[in-house]
């Protein structure tokens, strides 16, 4: 089927594989066949809930009972993604072996007594009157097991069936367990993207609720599994809640890989943590990965820890990332020599590879010297950064040499660093070497692209 996510055609293909796992029970003499089918639910595997359902239509004497049991258990534990494949998938699928595509609302009793979980997937049903009668039944009972299939109905593209599921889950809110609340909140945040309706008020009222403290304790242990745009909602509340949870969430969301919630974090760091608490943060925030959490955590060294602040600065003149020397540069104008704390830096060993990338950023033609014996080292960081400063520092043409030697260095990072060193300053390459380049690199392709385009800085004729 075409226009189908990866979740409901993987939900439709475990549909026509499972048929031997969910028929076999019926081989069996009652009790073990009823209590085979029972075991299906305890599985919680999302490929099941359509096999089940569909062996719901065509189920004997004792059978019902059993599989709405299964199908409750499944359906109760299934996740955000899972919900929106199987709504995706039962408006898709056919069950033609089945009278699924014949029900009427009339129907629906009998299965209302057998679970909620079954009403709740018949709020899918390809036919808009079942829809809304499913919709309208499951408000009725105050049953909330349904309660992310309402927030899907939500956005349905039927007006009375939006209509109908707006009534179910304005009257189950106040209801919903909080750890349902915060395990489907991703269908929550989700309706601010859809245009179907305005479901402001709606995701308003939700965090409303979400914003008490237990409520906010479930949904920090469900912030992992969390859709990105979900998450992010999650942080902003977690990070207004109680000082000790925020205090926490602020330390997580700084290892986040999310830059947006690295973001949150950081605004968040100066207000909560005081006094004796910052330190010991701000010794794992200049050791991250991440470049805006290194830099703020120098930014607060020299606000909050004067005895530290220029020390730390210092430091921060060596860092790998040119905005955090920026910086650190920006900071020290005036007070440090730069180009000695370079040199005298590129004395110790190991050698930092921002020492070599900060001279060439403050440095002038004769610390090329300095920098040349670190083109062919063996680290590839070292290796990269000497190259990128020799190409802003060289002027001779042993040191034009050695970044054509960079130009075909084994490692993509260096070839970059040789390539834009090259560009930047005409004859430092002939036509002739980059003819011998172009035809030696037929097997690599992006190393050949950056050959191509170092045409362009010849002349028109040799180009």
């Amino acid at each position: 089927m075409k226009n189908l996510s990866p979740r409901a055609r993987a939900l439709l293909d475990a549909l026509h594989a499972a048929p031997g796992l969910v028929e076999r029970p019926r081989g069996e003499r009652e009790p073990r066949r009823e209590a085979l089918l029972l075991a299906l639910g305890e599985r919680r595997e999302p490929g099941l809930v359509l096999p089940v359902f569909e062996l719901l239509w065509s189920a004997r004497d004792g059978e019902p009972r059993a599989l709405a049991i299964a199908l409750h258990q499944l359906v109760t534990h299934l996740g955000p993604e899972d919900v929106r494949g199987v709504d995706e998938a039962l408006r898709r699928a056919s069950l033609s072996a089945t009278n699924y595509l014949d029900l009427r609302p009339e129907h629906l009793a009998d299965f209302a007594a057998l679970s909620p979980s079954v009403v709740a997937l018949l709020t899918c049903h390809p036919d808009g009157y079942v829809r809304e009668a499913a919709l309208t039944r499951l408000s009725a009972s105050g049953n909330v097991t349904a309660w992310p299939f309402l927030l899907v109905r939500l956005n349905d593209w039927v007006g009375v069936v939006r209509e109908a599921a707006r009534h179910a889950v304005t009257a189950a809110l106040p209801h919903v367990p909080l750890e349902q609340l915060a395990r489907h909140f991703a269908l929550v945040e989700a309706l601010r993207r859809l245009q179907r309706a305005d479901h402001a008020p709606f995701v308003d009222a939700v965090l409303a609720r979400l914003r008490q403290p237990d409520a906010l304790a479930w949904l920090e242990a469900h912030l992992d599994t969390l859709d990105r745009p979900a998450r992010r909602t999650a942080f902003q509340l977690l990070l207004q809640g109680p000082d000790a949870a925020a205090r926490r969430v602020t330390e997580r969301g700084l290892e986040d890989g999310d830059g947006r919630v690295q973001r949150l974090a950081l605004e968040r760091v100066e207000a909560l943590f005081v006094g004796d608490a910052l330190p010991p943060l701000l010794v794992r925030m200049e050791r991250s990965r991440s470049m805006p959490v290194r830099r703020e955590a120098y930014a607060l060294y020299a606000r909050r820890v004067p005895d530290l602040g220029e020390a730390k600065v210092r430091e921060a003149l060596l860092d790998r990332h040119p905005a955090v020397r920026d910086f650190a540069q920006r900071r020290l104008a005036g007070r440090v020599d730069f180009v000695a704390l370079y040199r005298e830096a590129l004395q110790h060993e190991p050698v930092r590879p921002g020492a070599l990338a900060g001279l060439g950023e403050v440095g002038r033609a004769p610390e090329a010297s300095l920098v040349r014996p670190f083109v062919r080292d063996a680290r590839l960081a070292v290796r990269r950064e000497a190259v990128a400063a020799l190409g802003k520092l060289a002027e001779e043409e042993r040191d034009a040499a050695l970044l054509r030697e960079g130009f075909l260095d084994p490692e993509t990072a260096v070839r970059k660093a040789a390539t834009q060193a090259l560009e930047r300053r005409s004859g430092r390459f002939s036509a002739e070497w980059l003819r011998g380049c172009i035809l030696s690199l037929a097997e690599d392709a992006h190393h050949l692209k950056r050959a191509l385009q170092l045409t362009a800085h010849l002349s028109r004729f040799d180009a």
